[in-house]
């Protein structure tokens, strides 16, 4: 899977769906457990920096 794809309804600016598109053109829904997991996910690998790397500001 490679890219995103967004749809709309035609002049109402309301957010639809999503889906991610596979390399043979096929759409797949994102739902709400995918983005769930890709956060946890993304939370998991998170290292804050360290106190001696942040710049005095």
């Amino acid at each position: 899977m490679s890219r995103t794809s967004l749809s709309r309804s035609p002049g109402s600016g309301d957010f639809n769906d999503a889906a991610l598109v596979d390399e043979q053109g096929r759409e797949i829904p994102i739902t709400e457990a995918m983005i769930l997991k890709a956060c946890r996910e993304l939370e998991q690998a998170w290292r804050y920096p360290r106190q001696a790397d942040r710049k005095a500001g």
